[in-house]
């Protein structure tokens, strides 16, 4: 692949002809006719397709549909739309077949949207020799960007050997990287388009904290983070794009109520009591929602390992569920929008962009206390009351008892996660494997018993219901609530193991060395 610059249209007929003197006398070459069409790139908002190396593009020529194109699968596959999309769009909207196959595991429940957009000349030019014969084609292909900006032609020469003609295609290449104006591409056409708009697979973030930055600025910084990461996922939760905006939402929510509890006092008192209980009503209102999107997401699956019951048996419960979260997601919309939210976000981020922009801290009880000093307090009381909380755990505890336990870790991996910049990295990726691993266990025996008794909830509510669904519908979510009661007594079976492991000495002395 060869590189030219960024002619401008006029100067594209003279570039091409360069092509022909570059090789001297002993070659010949033949343009063929350009093709024009608008090429539109997709991706995830989270850039999924670019970081597993796919590229997905709308292609349309006039005011037909269109086809898809993915690339990166090895040869490229494309599908003709019968009928034009609307972006964003989930795996279930495309076509079925090779691409829409291609796409499914790395798209997984996320949709893809519009990234970049352009219009794009296409055109193919045979290199023949003294005999007439081709030996080698060119493909030109010249990018103008026009969304989200416009951008200068970005222009690309694929030299193509045919066979038995390969010295023919070195002597071309050597002649077009001889003369002016071409040389190799390190980039393909998209990723120069991306360059070119300012776009990258990478996400903004704010500077992670330091081991010499003041403790509340760090707080305060961590703090704006998960606020920002609340702001750009609210647009896609209120125009249901895909269930993950809503995920991501509620984490970043549940983060920032951790660090407000574990580490919030090192913040002025004012900002955090005029502000945090707005993150608890903000989980609240979020919860039934993706309480739904759970179950609608898993459906497929819990009905596949139905044994007495049948897929369609689940039906009338799927609807019933889809009912469901249309009512919850009304009530999610009305709070997104509400002035509620907007004081509690935009009142949150200035007080603590205010505190994260000093130098240093303001508060006479934390005057000189770090950050990792900070970090290295917090981490050690809350590694001591997670180690009490397990070590109290028996066969025969209640509960209630395992639900705060699954609650204090979740409490210390965000506070891990926090932590993070300042720790050592082997150290930090070894206890939180060990986390994890607890963590998966206590997350069955939680949902388990959740969503045994959510079952029996969704069908007294569906026998109130005018329309009483069937008996087979009732046996089949009755298996499945057998199910999760199975699930949660393994996960207790399984939880004893998992604390002894957890609270063995290889865990205590990765613990110990978090901190350098």
């Amino acid at each position: 692949m060869l590189w030219t610059g960024q002619p401008t249209r006029g100067e594209v007929q003279a570039v091409l002809g360069a092509l022909n003197p570059a090789a001297g006398t002993r070659y010949t070459l033949s343009a063929g006719q350009a093709t024009t069409r608008t090429v539109t790139y997709l991706d995830t908002v989270d850039w999924r397709l670019r970081r597993k190396g796919l590229v997905l593009r709308h292609e349309r020529a006039t005011s037909e549909a269109g086809t898809l194109r993915l690339d990166g699968t090895g040869d490229a596959v494309s599908a003709t739309l019968p009928s034009p999309v609307a972006w964003p769009a989930r795996i279930e909207h495309l076509p079925d077949g090779e691409l829409r196959d291609g796409l499914a595991d790395a798209m997984w429940v996320r949709a893809v949207a519009p990234v970049a957009k352009g219009r794009l000349v296409t055109r193919e030019a045979a290199v023949l020799n003294e005999d007439g014969k081709i030996v080698v084609r060119l493909d030109w292909a010249e990018l103008t960007g026009s969304e989200p900006v416009r951008t200068e032609p970005l222009v690309r020469v694929t030299v193509r050997p045919l066979l038995g003609y390969r010295r023919d295609a070195e002597r071309v290449t050597r002649a077009l990287r001889d003369s002016e104006g071409f040389e190799p591409a390190e980039d393909t056409l998209y990723q120069a388009l991306l360059a070119a708009v300012g776009s990258t697979a990478e996400a903004i973030a704010r500077p992670a904290i330091s081991a010499d930055m003041p403790a509340d600025v760090a707080v305060a910084t961590a703090l704006l983070g998960f606020a920002d990461t609340i702001v750009d996922n609210v647009d896609g939760v209120v125009d249901d794009v895909d269930t993950e905006f809503l995920h991501d939402l509620r984490v970043a929510v549940r983060r920032s109520r951790s660090l407000i509890k574990l580490a919030g006092d090192v913040l002025p008192e004012r900002l955090v009591a005029r502000h945090a209980p707005g993150f608890k009503w903000l989980g609240d209102v979020t919860t039934p929602t993706r309480d739904l999107d759970v179950y609608l997401l898993e459906l497929e699956e819990l009905a596949a390992g139905l044994v007495a019951g049948e897929r369609q048996d689940l039906e009338p419960f799927a609807e019933h569920l889809d009912r469901e979260r249309r009512k919850a997601r009304r009530a999610l919309v009305r709070a997104l929008r509400s002035q509620r939210f907007t004081r509690l976000l935009d009142g949150w981020r200035s007080g603590l962009a205010g505190i994260a922009e000093r130098e240093e801290s303001e508060k006479d009880s934390e005057r000189g206390l770090a950050a990792r000093e900070l970090v290295a307090g917090r981490l050690r009381r809350m590694v001591k009351k997670v180690t009490r909380r397990a070590q109290a755990i028996t066969p025969d505890s209640p509960s209630e008892d395992v639900h705060d336990l699954r609650k204090r870790c979740k409490e210390l991996r965000y506070l891990l996660e926090f932590a993070k910049p300042l720790c050592d990295e082997s150290a930090f990726r070894a206890a939180l494997k060990d986390l994890k691993k607890l963590q998966d266990i206590l997350g069955d025996f939680q949902d388990g018993e959740v969503q045994s008794a959510a079952l029996r909830v969704f069908a007294e509510r569906m026998q109130e219901d005018p329309s009483r669904p069937p008996a087979a519908t009732l046996l089949a979510m009755g298996e499945l609530s057998a199910r999760f009661v199975t699930l949660q007594r393994q996960a207790r079976h399984d939880l004893t193991a998992a604390l002894e492991r957890f609270l063995g000495p290889d865990t205590q002395v990765r613990s110990e060395a978090l901190l350098p």
